[in-house]
C-alpha cells in the first residue's frame, strides 16, 4: 500500500528544468504529429505560415495560433460526425465522449487507448492527492451517459486499486441506499448533486455524516468545491473532507487540490502546457489572473494547440506547503469568460453569485434570472429557502441576501424567496442561470 502523497514524485516535484524538458519533448512530437496526420492542423498551421520544425523551445509556442471550442464545433458540424482534427485511423480510436452542452450540439471526443489512459490516469493522481488509497472503496455518482465524468472517476479509482461501487445508472434514492449499506468512504459528484444527495437523505432522516463511512468526497463538473461557503456545507452534510478536481474532456484531469488544502490547484502540467494570457493575449505574471490555454502533450487521436478554454485563473505566486513543484493556481477557476454578463455596466459572473449565496445556510438552492425588467436589465435570484423557515424569517432572509448581493456585485438585485422544493436539483451539472433578455450586451 502507498504511504506517500505523491502518485508519481518524479514528476510531481520535479525541478523547472525537468519539466522544461519534458513537456518540450512532449510538444515537438504533438506538433509534428498533428501537422502531418490532421487535416485540420495542417490547414491552420499553413494558413499561419507555421513550420513544426521551427517550434524548439515553448516559447515558440506562441507563433501558433489558437484553438477555439466554437472552431471545433463547427469543424465538426462541416464535416460530421467527427470532423477533421482527428489525427489516426478510427479503427485506433477505442472511447467517444461529449462535452456538455446547453445549446446546440455537444463536441464529440475521440481517444485512442494511450489517450483513454492518459486522461484517466492524470484523474488518478488528483484521487491519490486528496488521500484515496487502495483500501478505499469509491462511488462515482455522476451520469452514465457520454459524458466523460463518470467514466474517468471511476477508471481512476480502479486505476489506483480501488474497489469501485458503481452507480451510475441508480436514483438518488438507490445511491442512499448503498451509502448507508456498503463501506463506501470516498465519493465522487459534481458539487450540486452532493448538497442535493444530502438534502435528499436529511428528507429520510438520515444523516450521512453519521450513518456512513465517507471520509473524502471529490467534485468536478462545477466550480462550487473551491468555493469555500460551498465546500463547508458539503463537508458538513457527509461529515468528509471535500476536494475540487477542474478538467476539460477535451484536454485531461488537468488540475487537483492536495491533502495540504492551502487554497491552490495544481495543474497536471506534463499532460497539457497551461498559458495564462492577458486580454492582449500576453502571459500574466504570477499574481495576476488571465485566461487559460492549455496545448495538449499527449493525446494523438484529436491533438489540441493553444487551447482557448475561456477560464479565468489567477497563478500563484507563493509555493505549496505539500511541496509539489507544479504550476499552481489560486483558489481553481475563478470564473468563466463565457458566463460573463453585464447589466447596467457591472460584469457580473454566476460564480461571485453563488459565493455571496452560498454562506446563507438558510438557503437550499437558487437560481439566478438575468431579465428585463420596467425598460431595465435586472437580476432576479430565486431562493429555495429551508422548510424550517417562518414567513418572517423568510422576510430577514430576502433582505439580507438583497443586502450582501448590492455589496458584493456593485448592484442591486432583486431577491424572490420561493416555497421550499421549488428550484431544480442536478444530478450533472447545474443549470442554475438563465437569460430571458431578448437584446443583451454580451
Amino acid at each position: 500500500m502507498r504511504t506517500t502523497r505523491y502518485l508519481e514524485p518524479r514528476l510531481e516535484r520535479a525541478s523547472r528544468a525537468e519539466m522544461t524538458g519534458v513537456q518540450t519533448r512532449r510538444l515537438r512530437e504533438q506538433l509534428a504529429h498533428a501537422a502531418a496526420h490532421s487535416p485540420f492542423y495542417r490547414r491552420k498551421l499553413k494558413a499561419a505560415g507555421i513550420r513544426p520544425a521551427a517550434v524548439r523551445t515553448l516559447d515558440d509556442l506562441r507563433a501558433l495560433p489558437f484553438t477555439t471550442k466554437d472552431e471545433l464545433k463547427e469543424n465538426q458540424a462541416a464535416r460530421p460526425p467527427w470532423g477533421d482534427v482527428l489525427a489516426v485511423p478510427l479503427d485506433d480510436v477505442l472511447r467517444i465522449h461529449m462535452t456538455s452542452a446547453t445549446t446546440g450540439r455537444p463536441l464529440a471526443f475521440l481517444d485512442t487507448a494511450d489517450d483513454w489512459y492518459g486522461f484517466y490516469h492524470s484523474y488518478a493522481r488528483a484521487l491519490h492527492a486528496f488521500g484515496v488509497r487502495r483500501s478505499d472503496v469509491v462511488m462515482a455518482a455522476f451520469s452514465y451517459g457520454p459524458w466523460i465524468g463518470y467514466w474517468s472517476g471511476f477508471y481512476a479509482a480502479q486505476d489506483l486499486g480501488c474497489l469501485v461501487f458503481p452507480v451510475g445508472g441508480l436514483s438518488t434514492d438507490q445511491r442512499i441506499d448503498a451509502l448507508l449499506n456498503y463501506p463506501i468512504t470516498v465519493l465522487g459528484c459534481t458539487p450540486s448533486y452532493a448538497l442535493f444527495l444530502g438534502e435528499a437523505a436529511a428528507k429520510k432522516g438520515i444523516d450521512l455524516a453519521k450513518d456512513t463511512k465517507i471520509r473524502v468526497t471529490w467534485h468536478t463538473g462545477e466550480p462550487g468545491a473551491s468555493i469555500p461557503a460551498t465546500r463547508a456545507r458539503i463537508e458538513a452534510a457527509f461529515g468528509a473532507k471535500a476536494y475540487d478536481l477542474p478538467g476539460l474532456t477535451e484536454i485531461a484531469a488537468w488540475g487537483f487540490e492536495c491533502d495540504a488544502r492551502a487554497g491552490l490547484t495544481h495543474v497536471n502540467e506534463d499532460y497539457g502546457y497551461p498559458e495564462v494570457l492577458d486580454e492582449q493575449d500576453r502571459p500574466v505574471r504570477p499574481g495576476e489572473r488571465g485566461e487559460l490555454v492549455f496545448t495538449s502533450l499527449y493525446r494523438k487521436a484529436m491533438p489540441l494547440l493553444r487551447y482557448r478554454t475561456r477560464d479565468v485563473v489567477q497563478v500563484a505566486d507563493r509555493r505549496c506547503p505539500c511541496g509539489r513543484t507544479l504550476v499552481a493556481f489560486e483558489g481553481g477557476v475563478l470564473a468563466r469568460l463565457d458566463d460573463m454578463k453585464k447589466i447596467r455596466g457591472v460584469i457580473v459572473y454566476p460564480r461571485r453569485v453563488e459565493e455571496l449565496v452560498r454562506p446563507h445556510t438558510d438557503v437550499d438552492e437558487f437560481q439566478i434570472v438575468f431579465r428585463r425588467h420596467e425598460g431595465l436589465d435586472d437580476i432576479l435570484i430565486r431562493i429555495d429557502p429551508s422548510p424550517s423557515l417562518s414567513l418572517g424569517e423568510r422576510d430577514g432572509l430576502r433582505a439580507r441576501l438583497a443586502e450582501d448581493l448590492r455589496t458584493g456585485l456593485g448592484i442591486r438585485v432583486t431577491v424572490d424567496i420561493g416555497e421550499p422544493g421549488s428550484l431544480p436539483r442536478w444530478d450533472h451539472k447545474a443549470r442554475r442561470v438563465r437569460d430571458e433578455r431578448t437584446e443583451v450586451p454580451f
